[in-house]
């Protein structure tokens, strides 16, 4: 965890696991975006009930003036690949931003599965 901003009162921390949480809640809100990345073992915490990860599939990495975002993204079948990464990239950034105060330089998105909505029901059954 570093050190993003003193104040008077003290200093101000915002861990890069709490950036990646914010940038793909972030992302997860596009329409046309079923997950974000996924592992082998993708989804096994939450059918045992634990907390959803939701910095899975979010690399981040800040730097003393900037921070720097790779992401994961499982995407719906039929969408405008494109198009949806470009909305994903702009969510992202006015996200993190706006929560953290901290400039974000590039947002790096890779898709890494494609699937229908009904791939995404049958898993949870």
């Amino acid at each position: 965890m570093d050190e993003r901003d003193r104040n008077e009162l003290g200093t101000i921390r915002i861990s890069d696991e709490a950036i990646g949480v914010i940038a793909g809640l972030a992302a997860r809100e596009v329409q046309g975006v079923i997950s974000t990345g996924r592992g082998p073992l993708a989804g096994l915490g939450e059918v045992l009930g634990m907390k959803p990860t939701y910095g899975r599939g979010v690399r981040v990495e800040v730097t003393e003036e900037d921070v720097y975002l790779d992401l994961h993204l499982v995407v719906e079948f039929g969408v405008d690949i494109p198009a949806v990464c470009q909305k994903v990239q702009d969510k992202v950034k006015e996200a993190v931003e706006d929560m953290t105060g901290l400039s974000v330089a590039r947002i790096n998105v890779a898709v890494q599965d494609v699937q229908t909505k009904s791939d995404k029901t049958a898993r949870k059954q």
